[in-house]
């Protein structure tokens, strides 16, 4: 058995199991020593190296915030791990046909089925998707994805050959949801009427003066003077996310000299935020708002809020402990409001 599952199987609640091909992937995975541990727990990827460019099982993550232990469903999921960086997690899912399914709870509140078993859920991980959402699996691999795509290569060969099974271009994903579909009923959620995504600025609202600034900051000398790691800008430009961009994403520091240097780095960041939109405001996000929610379920320790104008907030969400500094250019409804994105 993997060390993962050994940690695992101790915390699967009564009729679930750890699906076989999971168990050999993973067995697999340790044995090309992709396996970590630190200070938050053991990990394991389908890729080498430490960067994060893909899903990262983990026994740490839990059900918090959407389920909790005494809730009806609570015994039907399962975390597996985070599918991004922002709190988005992997679980399995016994649906009401007692089927073991494979599905994500994103950190904005998206319920996802990804995959209808274990063979089918590799196939997709092999594909190489940086991260695992509705807005972008319908979709081929982007740019953004190319480094992502390229070290799973390995793994997505393994894959191909173990089970006898092609992995595609892209994702199908399922349309209407059963697993959504599920999460409302066992929820006694309302039925809400079609609607599009709310967006996180206005559409007729001209954000390209604020991201072009933004963008100008990152390029300052200082800043791209980081030791470990990469300046990645990422745009995002669906109505759900917004414009979101990732300044400083490395890997989780491995020492305090790392953590010290990083955050002085990150201290420059802001410094030329504050150079270029004033002070930031003092009151802290709305509780449940989508800023809120970030802080609370990704490791993000700080933000920074500058209402730029009355329909443009810029914030800047830090965490030199974990290698991570995201700008968001968002409306204040996404600030001071409690409401879904």
């Amino acid at each position: 058995m993997s060390h993962l599952a050994d940690l695992l199987v101790p915390k699967l609640p009564d009729g679930m199991t750890i699906p076989e091909p999971l168990e050999r992937a993973w067995t697999w995975m340790e044995g090309q020593g992709w396996g970590f541990e630190n200070r938050n727990g053991y990990f394991l990827t389908p890729y080498a190296g430490t960067a994060e460019l893909g899903i990262v099982f983990s026994p740490t993550e839990s059900l918090t915030g959407w389920f909790e232990p005494d809730e009806v469903g609570h015994d039907r999921l399962f975390p597996l791990g985070q599918t991004d960086g922002t709190g988005s997690f992997a679980a399995l899912w016994r649906d009401p046909s007692d089927a073991i399914r494979v599905v994500v709870l994103g950190s904005e509140g998206e319920r996802l089925s990804l995959a209808d078993d274990a063979v089918d859920f590799l196939r997709l991980l092999a594909i190489g998707y940086l991260e695992l959402n509705g807005y972008g699996l319908a979709e081929e691999p982007s740019d953004e994805d190319e480094e992502s795509v390229a070290a799973l290569a390995q793994f997505r060969a393994w894959v191909e050959t173990e089970f006898g099974v092609e992995v595609p271009a892209h994702w199908e994903v399922r349309e209407p949801d059963p697993f959504d579909a599920w999460v409302a009923e066992v929820k006694n959620e309302e039925p809400e009427p079609v609607r599009a995504a709310t967006p996180f600025v206005a559409p007729e609202v001209n954000t390209s003066e604020v991201i072009a600034a933004c963008l100008e900051l990152f390029e300052e000398p200082r800043i791209e003077r980081i030791q470990f790691g990469r300046l990645r800008n990422l745009p995002r430009t669906t109505a759900a996310w917004g414009h979101e961009l990732a300044v400083i994403d490395t890997h989780e520091p491995g020492s305090p000299a790392d953590v010290a240097a990083l955050a002085r780095v990150m201290s420059d960041v802001r410094a030329a935020f504050i150079a270029q939109w004033g002070t930031p405001r003092a009151e802290a996000p709305a509780p449940g708002s989508w800023a809120a929610n970030k802080l609370e379920v990704t490791w993000i320790q700080h933000v920074d809020l500058w209402p730029v104008t009355d329909d443009i907030v810029v914030a800047l969400f830090t965490s030199a402990e974990e290698g991570t500094q995201i700008a968001a250019v968002v409306s204040p409804a996404a600030i001071d409001e409690k409401e879904r994105f």
